[in-house]
């Protein structure tokens, strides 16, 4: 029998499509303290946001008046008619957030226009109080207990650590595409960092990832992209459409046309902030605003070639080493491929330049030896055999073993949940909840619904190594044995012995190894580090 869903459901139901997960929050709530124009946003969370999440900004805030209807569904200041959906300048326009938010925590804001200030507290949907009270100017959100009604939603959530590295990695892109607000980000255990906005680039990085790094900046009409070089940073793009973050379909264009252009090579850390008339993009297309449509691809990738340009021709005083397509000279081949006109179908690199060409040179230069694993008392003296690593630490000589090396960071980094790669389209499964537990486990993010589960990200490691399809028939047939099939995963997806590996890849590997608690083991227990010490070698030749 159809039937029409209490208002209480459907407040849940639109509440759980704009809030997933404590980032979602965090997110909402920094988009609508940079659409008050803010300049200064303080962000402090407990327990991973599961607990408590605090945001303040000295934007313009809300008059008193208006805070009962701030916290409303469809209620908003930005936009008023249909027409104004086809070009929408702010970060939010739905007037969804601070009543999705309200429906499924306990809702409390401070805030101040300069004239009048007041408290509001909502808790589940149901009004609590509202009162004037002395505030400056600016909003203070304050929420606990987030998904207190919904416990199936919050059974689904992960470890606090993990929620927290979420709402960390988010707020580490908007600090860049964003230098110029002033960021503060703290937990229960203190300041986790404060970036002011007159904090030169490279101080912002090193605040964010803990790491010197190249910076350099280029721009054009429609965008400005910045690059950090650092060999010892896994490169990623954060990528922003007239300031806003994008993480969805337009996202994976965009970083495909990069890569091309690229050469192919592994990106370094890329800040590309596109600015493209409002008119021109369809905002309106994801529920969490994280994905837009372009509704033309001529401009992209004339922005994005005018933007290597630069990085061509512009190259005084930058390492150029780690450009690809670059090595000292350029050669008179490439030169001709980067002086076409903008428009040039050529600029994009052939298989030939890629395979001439490389992100990094095969030998190690010396700013990047500078706070690399050399200044860590270690050296990588050897290759042996496409397996081997020769490395000398500390005084002894040690050889480590590419594949079971690799194993063991990859099933470290799948228990510490390393990072997850959004599926475009989720995935529905019918799972048993057991199954669906131990996929939850190695950091799948799941979502149930009517018959089954929706799988939205998998594990970033899924994608070198065995269909996804296999991992959950082994995990059935192992009863939920989230270990075995963890190792069998960190197997799969590690390099093969006797794949021969590049410089940079080895030095890479080394410096991700010294990461791991203790590396002289694979998760099978097979031996991965050897320790040549004197004894020894001097056993070797019966002494």
């Amino acid at each position: 029998m159809i039937r029409e869903l209490p208002l209480e459901v459907r407040s849940k139901i639109a509440a759980g499509e704009v809030i997933e997960r404590p980032v979602s929050v965090v997110k909402e709530l920094v988009e609508n303290a940079l659409d008050a124009g803010a300049t200064d946003i303080r962000v402090s969370v407990i327990n991973g946001g599961l607990d408590e999440i605090v945001i303040s900004d000295n934007g313009c805030g809300i008059p008193f008046v208006e805070l009962p209807l701030a916290v409303q569904r469809f209620t908003t200041s930005k936009i008023g008619s249909v027409e104004d959906l086809d070009s929408i300048s702010t970060l939010g326009f739905r007037g969804e957030a601070l009543a999705s938010i309200a429906d499924v925590a306990d809702l409390t804001i401070f805030s101040s226009d300069g004239e009048t200030s007041g408290e509001i507290q909502v808790r589940g949907g149901e009004l609590v109080l509202c009162k004037p009270v002395a505030s400056p100017k600016g909003t203070r959100v304050i929420v606990r207990d987030l998904f207190f009604n919904l416990p199936g939603r919050r059974k689904f959530l992960r470890a606090a650590s993990t929620e927290f590295s979420h709402i960390q990695k988010f707020l580490q892109s908007m600090a860049l595409i964003y230098p110029n607000v002033q960021w503060t980000f703290t937990s229960e255990k203190g300041v986790v960092w404060h970036l002011p906005s007159e904090l030169p680039a490279e101080e912002r990085f090193y605040s964010l990832f803990g790491q010197k790094a190249q910076f350099h900046a280029f721009s054009t009409p429609q965008g400005d992209l910045d690059i950090y070089l650092n060999p010892n940073v896994v490169g990623e793009l954060v990528l922003s459409v007239n300031g806003r973050l994008i993480k969805g379909s337009a996202y994976f264009q965009v970083l495909r046309i990069l890569r091309d252009m690229w050469g192919g090579a592994n990106l370094p850390v890329m800040v590309l902030r596109l600015k493209v008339e409002p008119d021109q993009v369809d905002v309106n297309v994801h529920p969490q605003k994280l994905d837009i449509r372009f509704k033309s691809q001529g401009w992209l990738r004339e922005t994005l070639q005018k933007l290597m340009m630069q990085i061509r021709t512009r190259h005084i005083g930058m390492d150029m080493d780690m450009v690809p397509g670059y090595g000292g000279e350029m050669s008179s081949s490439n030169s001709e491929l980067w002086a076409g006109s903008s428009t040039d179908s050529s600029l994009l690199l052939g298989e030939q330049v890629r395979e001439n060409y490389a992100l990094f040179p095969e030998k190690v230069s010396q700013n990047q030896v500078e706070g690399g694993i050399y200044s860590k008392g270690l050296e990588i003296k050897d290759y042996l055999y496409d397996t081997y690593i020769l490395v000398k630490r500390d005084g002894v000589y040690e050889l480590w073993d590419q594949h079971a090396v690799n194993e063991k960071i990859n099933y470290w980094r799948l228990s510490n949940l390393y990072g997850v790669q959004f599926l475009l389209e989720p995935l529905f499964c019918s799972l048993d909840e057991e199954t669906a537990q131990a996929l939850a486990d190695m950091g799948f993010e799941l979502q149930q619904v009517r018959g089954g589960f929706l799988i939205k990200a998998v594990p970033s490691l899924l994608l070198l190594s065995r269909s996804l399809d296999i991992i959950i028939n082994d995990l059935q047939s192992l009863r939920g044995n989230v270990e075995k099939a963890r190792a069998d995963l960190a197997c799969k997806s590690a390099v093969k012995a006797g794949q021969k590996l590049s410089p940079m890849e080895i030095e890479a590997l080394v410096s991700e190894g010294l990461k791991v608690l203790d590396v002289s083991y694979d998760p099978h227990g097979r031996p991965a580090v050897v320790r040549l010490d004197q004894y020894l070698v001097e056993r070797l030749f019966n002494r």
